[in-house]
């Protein structure tokens, strides 16, 4: 007998169970989901979604009783101005299910109150147009929040006003995702060797680099995410716009150089010293105390040419909308050039087309050219010369390279002014034979090219030889009335060798 009452318990539990699974069934929402180019969305103001976004099909959990109230809600959005009962839950063509007050534009929800009940076996759209049209998409009735950026969404939830998480009414879905549509990489970067070699000396650049004998050339690509349901055209593949229409000009692609420390430096030609490809040139000279250099190239003539594949070289990288962008800085062939590096950084600026509505940046500062010596180089940091006092500084160079062309010297002088224009030019060093190099010399260099330095306060110089580190020797001392010191001589990385 107790088994038997045992079975009916536990039938009627399974009956129960099956009859509250079906009655509590969760309600859904189904919002599309379409994908936004983040250039489209304002920093400042909200942005429309696009028209054909958001057919918000929406399915009860259970049947819903007239005079329930349903808030309807966004997260990383906002409604449009709507009069009353033009939002409404919409069960066909002029079929609305209840009323709603006006909404003012900017609101983030808004309460539908049922005048007919709600099945749930039946799919209803959530509508901006008094439900004239069905199915008809909130579309740019939903506004992106401004200054939304790439991983953004835009969620839409339907819930009960009045008791918070009911399964037959409670839903949510995402109607948008904002992504960035460009980006930019560095396809290769420029590595250069300073010509020992060249006339004037360390004006160029050896043979075999990244570009001529003045230029040093990196290689950038501008890409486009084409997978973006609501993108701006670039024409790729022919699947969109054509290029004629793509943005206004004062609209730009920022290229910005910047040295890897302190300022720019010296060396650089006089026009077009920084250029991208033919449609973005920094025109005038590079100033020595500048810490950056900008290209600015409207869009219309920068990724027309880089999406469309108008630019040269017409190389992609495949399934990407991008040609390679040549990024060259020049150099003027007649300036001694020193080791340096520089970061290339890229962004948009966004213009009164707004066809992109906000700034991005595409590449952060990544170092794209760097500049080595063909040769080893030391720097000495006082040189002191007075006659009158009987002080004289002498540089001993000594190497043991044997190389046909090795061994050749050159001396860079900082003058008065801060500048290494100066140089003074001492010759080759014969394997094996001690060079000498004193402050007169270097002095009477520096006059000779109209520099001044003060040889009682001392100055510092640059030693630069045509020879492998390891293959030098170099040692600098300063006699006067007290005796003889012993000068620092220092790598450029600041290790003494001596």
């Amino acid at each position: 007998m107790m088994r038997k009452y045992v079975k009916i318990m536990v039938l009627a539990l399974l009956t129960v169970g099956l009859v509250s699974g079906s009655a509590f069934a969760a309600a859904s929402l189904n919002g599309g989901n379409v994908t936004v180019a983040s250039e489209m969305v304002s920093a400042t103001v909200a942005t429309a979604l696009p028209g054909t976004a958001a057919n918000t099909a929406y399915q009860p959990g259970g049947a819903v009783a007239v005079t329930s109230q349903i808030k309807v809600s966004l997260t990383g959005g906002s409604f449009d101005t709507k009069a009353a009962n033009l939002y409404n839950i919409c069960q066909a063509a002029g079929t609305a299910m209840g009323t709603t007050p006006a909404v003012a534009g900017g609101a983030t929800s808004f309460t539908v109150t049922l005048t007919s009940p709600l099945a749930s076996g039946t799919v209803y759209t959530i509508q901006s147009d008094g439900c004239v049209g069905f199915p008809v998409a909130l579309g740019t009735a939903v506004r992106i929040d401004a200054g939304t950026l790439a991983g953004g969404t835009v969620v839409i939830t339907a819930d009960n006003a009045l008791n918070p998480g009911d399964p037959n009414i409670y839903a949510t879905t995402t109607l948008a995702t904002i992504n960035d549509q460009f980006s930019a990489t560095l396809v290769s970067a420029a590595a250069d060797l300073i010509d020992f070699g060249a006339v004037p000396s360390m004006t160029k650049f050896k043979a075999g680099g990244s570009g001529t004998a003045t230029t040093s050339v990196a290689k950038l690509a501008i890409l486009s995410n084409e997978t973006l349901g609501t993108k701006i055209g670039t024409n790729h593949a022919g699947v969109n716009t054509t290029c004629a229409a793509f943005p206004a000009t004062t609209e730009a692609i920022s290229l910005t150089a910047t040295p890897a420390s302190g300022t720019m430096g010296t060396g650089f030609a006089a026009a077009n010293p920084y250029l991208a490809n033919a449609f973005a040139v920094r025109a005038g000279a590079i100033t020595s105390t500048e810490t950056s250099v900008t290209a600015n190239p409207t869009l219309t003539a920068n990724l027309v040419a880089s999406t469309c594949g108008a630019a040269t070289p017409a190389a992609t990288i495949t399934g990407l909308a991008a040609n390679y962008i040549t990024q060259t800085l020049t150099v003027s062939g007649t300036t001694a050039l020193t080791a340096r590096s520089y970061k290339l950084a890229v962004g948009t600026r966004a213009g009164t087309g707004a066809i992109l509505a906000a700034s991005r940046t595409l590449l952060a500062a990544t170092t794209a050219w760097t500049w080595g010596l063909d040769a080893s180089q030391y720097y000495i940091p006082l040189i002191g010369n007075n006659a009158a006092a009987g002080r004289e500084t002498y540089i001993k160079l000594q190497s043991k390279s044997t190389l046909a062309g090795s061994n050749g010297v050159s001396v860079a002088i900082l003058a008065s002014d801060g500048t290494i224009t100066a140089t003074y030019a001492p010759g080759t060093i014969t394997a094996g034979v001690p060079m000498t190099i004193t402050g007169a010399q270097l002095i009477a260099a520096a006059t000779a090219a109209g520099k001044t330095v003060d040889g009682s306060a001392g100055f510092a110089v640059i030693v630069t030889v045509n020879a492998p580190e390891n293959d030098v020797f170099a040692y600098a001392n300063m006699l006067d009335a007290t005796g003889a010191k012993r000068i620092p001589v220092k790598t450029v990385n600041g290790m003494n060798v001596e």
